[in-house]
């Protein structure tokens, strides 16, 4: 990437800030900004949007050592953090007794995102957004799991704020998920709890959205029992779990329904995939070229190369310099692109990478009706 990223204040300090420790040098140039003064509403706004609040508060707290920021955004940060830590511990504790309850039933439920990562990469409970449950399962499963979450008392549908209800989701609406999004309805469960409130569990089938299951498959046959938090469960081996990351990554930003829900790009998705790798690297557990390898048999090479592609542009890392060779990528034309799955053919964005992640929203770029909205049509 030749190309210097030119960024406002604000965003320069989001994204010094988005990791889970600083260089001294990251520290440095973050304290010039706070001392200079910045925006913080437009920071505040921007961390909400991209999933990191929680992650930067801290950062924030601990460098602003001449009283620039006002205490009622240090007052957020902090609140922010404690409240989402006792969120994410309540779902961790809910999570582990789905995986028990699967157990039981003989069903391989492998968790993904942020339940393995907040206790195996990230190791503070409130340093990331969980806002629900993501587990990996096999096609054949999926009537399975929704009667086993139905007797933990599960239902099928999304969780109104207005009224503290679950409001039960049509059949039409549930076909539209099995045939387009490659996951299972969320299952929603009412809390009593009043930071949690309800716990939304997903089930993905179809990682990628091709609907030929074969990622989906290798990825669970590849899997290994172990522990989590002294459970016994299946997680996705280590390179396929970094391979995963990028996947999703990719999968959200480049298809439309994703634009449409202003979730294409956030930040906490490269946070998670920088975070995973350097954790692999400090443990010698990352070897290039077998993760190459994998991605190849996982028709995931583009997936791979993009996602570490848009974090080195982000981070300054270099990542994509050692893995362009290796995956043998000679056309990256596919990184200006988006809609392959929904219009046929792929479309190249109109705006740049920076204006589109810094954007609250890509609406503006879609052009056409997706198969996706083609089929609401038909439904409706």
């Amino acid at each position: 990437m030749n190309e210097k990223l030119q960024l406002h204040d604000h965003e320069r300090l989001l994204i010094l800030c988005s990791r889970i420790e600083m260089t001294v040098e990251n520290e440095e140039e973050a304290k010039v900004i706070i001392d200079n003064g910045f925006d913080i509403d437009k920071l505040v706004s921007l961390a909400n949007r991209h999933k990191v609040l929680q992650l930067i508060g801290g950062h924030l707290l601990r460098l602003d050592q001449t009283g620039k920021i006002k205490n009622m955004y240090k007052r957020l940060f902090n609140s922010y953090y404690l409240s989402n830590k006792h969120r994410n511990e309540l779902m961790f504790a809910e999570g582990l007794q789905v995986i028990r309850a699967f157990d039981q039933e003989s069903i391989k439920a492998i968790p993904l995102k942020g339940f393995v990562l907040l206790p195996n990469v990230y190791k503070d409970m409130g340093l990331r957004i969980c806002n629900d449950l993501d587990f990996l399962i096999d096609l054949s499963d999926r009537n399975k799991v929704s009667q086993v979450l139905k007797s933990l008392g599960y239902v099928i549908g999304d969780y109104d704020w207005s009224s503290n209800t679950i409001n039960q989701v049509s059949r039409q609406e549930e076909m539209l998920w099995k045939m387009h999004i490659g996951n299972i309805y969320p299952h929603v469960k009412l809390s009593d709890d009043p930071f949690l409130r309800h716990i939304d569990i997903d089930f993905s089938y179809d990682v990628d959205l091709k609907k030929n299951y074969q990622a989906s498959k290798a990825l669970l046959e590849n899997a290994v029992k172990t522990n989590l938090e002294d459970t016994p469960v299946f997680l996705l081996e280590e390179m396929d779990f970094l391979i995963h990351i990028a996947i999703h990554l990719y999968k959200e930003a480049t298809n439309v329904q994703w634009v449409l829900l202003h979730a294409d790009l956030n930040l906490i998705k490269f946070c998670d995939l920088r975070e995973c790798t350097l954790n692999l690297l400090e443990r010698g557990q990352l070897d290039w070229n077998l993760l190459a390898k994998r991605a190849n048999e996982l028709l995931a090479t583009e997936a791979l190369f993009y996602s570490f592609y848009y974090l080195d542009y982000l981070y300054d890392e270099h990542y994509s310099d050692v893995l362009q060779p290796i995956l043998n990528i000679r056309d990256e034309t596919f990184l200006e692109k988006y809609g392959e799955l929904d219009y046929g053919s792929a479309v190249k964005w109109k705006k740049s990478f920076v204006e589109r992640f810094f954007s609250l929203s890509n609406e503006d770029e879609i052009e056409g009706t997706s198969r996706l909205e083609q089929f609401k049509e038909k439904m409706t």
